[in-house]
């Protein structure tokens, strides 16, 4: 909650001061927005972006514990998977089809088309895993949430770091994770030279397009975002060079009901990692600001150049009235019904 001294310029208890990426304390405001209710009852968070990598993060961030209890295997996640909880209304995704992802890959990378050792990060159930074993594929996973992976699969409790594999793949993991680059640097060492990594993520640099705010970034789910100038730089700094972006119709028809919702990189392990980007954290900016004009026309844009932490005071008054609103109602609708 804010401080009640600083009613009009918000701050939150356990504001990140650094990037959780890199570790940088070049730390910008860039937004504030709304979330599920913390343990704290707390309804608000900021966006954050790191000027030295690009990354944008929920400040505050989530514990450790805490998500490491909510992707347990009695955890919401898993719930959420199950059909058990209901999602937040966004765009279906399609049937998933792993075999369409590697014939999108495989002209980026032609070694795929010959069987080897893959590993994936965050398998899942498996169902990527199950395709890459019919091709004749040695399969390995890393699974917190389930164990239905691995009665088909070989089980990593950790990442190797021997560089003994020769495809590793991270779909839809690097978003969840407290520090998203020492994973990339883990996966990397894992990597034989010329070892393929193929990672997908959330579509910031699209948001204006498709507008969903909260699948790029959430409270407990999404708590780190990326630009493709952002990934391309944490790639590397981990000692992986981008080889290409994947855009495919196809694709988004299959798992995001054609929208622009996914960023897909493919990169390779490298001695000589490619320059890191200038100014990494201008494409995020484009994003959010083109986000609010396209959502709130003028409005939206004027509201982009109010301070930061005025804008989260002026919400969060605006939330406590239509709480105590909502209060005053129920109190009324009681005392007629005992008066009646």
């Amino acid at each position: 909650m804010p401080s009640p001294e600083r009613r009009w310029w918000a701050r939150f208890e356990n504001e990140a001061a650094a990037c959780p990426a890199c570790r940088s304390s070049r730390i910008r405001m860039l937004d504030v927005f709304s979330i599920p209710r913390t343990p704290e009852r707390r309804r608000l968070a900021f966006i954050s972006g790191c000027k030295a990598c690009g990354v944008l993060f929920v400040n505050p961030l989530p514990t450790a514990r805490q998500l490491q209890k909510y992707y347990s295997e009695q955890g919401t996640w898993v719930e959420r998977q199950s059909g058990r909880v209901k999602e937040p209304k966004r765009v279906t995704a399609g049937p998933r089809r792993p075999d369409q992802l590697m014939s999108a890959l495989e002209p980026h990378a032609p070694g795929l088309a010959s069987p080897g050792k893959v590993l994936d990060f965050g398998c899942g159930d498996g169902k990527f895993l199950n395709r890459m074993k019919a091709r004749g594929w040695d399969t390995y996973g890393i699974e917190p949430s389930t164990d239905a992976a691995f009665r088909k699969h070989h089980r990593l409790l950790e990442v190797p770091q021997d560089g003994s594999f020769d495809f590793v793949v991270l779909n839809h993991v690097l978003e969840h994770l407290l520090d998203p680059l020492n994973t990339l640097q883990q996966l990397a060492r894992s990597l034989r030279d010329g070892g393929i990594l193929f990672v997908s993520t959330p579509r910031l640099d699209t948001l204006p397009l498709h507008r969903d705010l909260k699948y790029c970034l959430s409270g407990h789910r999404h708590v780190v975002s990326f630009s493709e100038t952002c990934l391309r730089g944490l790639l590397a700094r981990a000692g992986l060079a981008t080889i290409a972006r994947i855009d495919a119709t196809a694709l988004d028809e299959a798992f995001t009901a054609g929208q622009p919702l996914r960023l897909r990189l493919v990169a390779a392990r490298t001695v000589r990692p490619p320059a890191r980007p200038s100014r990494p954290l201008s494409a995020a900016v484009r994003a959010l600001t083109g986000y609010a004009a396209a959502e709130h026309g003028l409005a939206g844009r004027m509201w982009w150049y109010v301070p930061v932490r005025f804008r989260a005071a002026l919400i969060e008054a605006r939330m406590n009235e239509q709480f105590a609103s909502r209060k005053r109602e129920l109190a009324e609708s009681v005392t007629r019904r005992v008066g009646g």
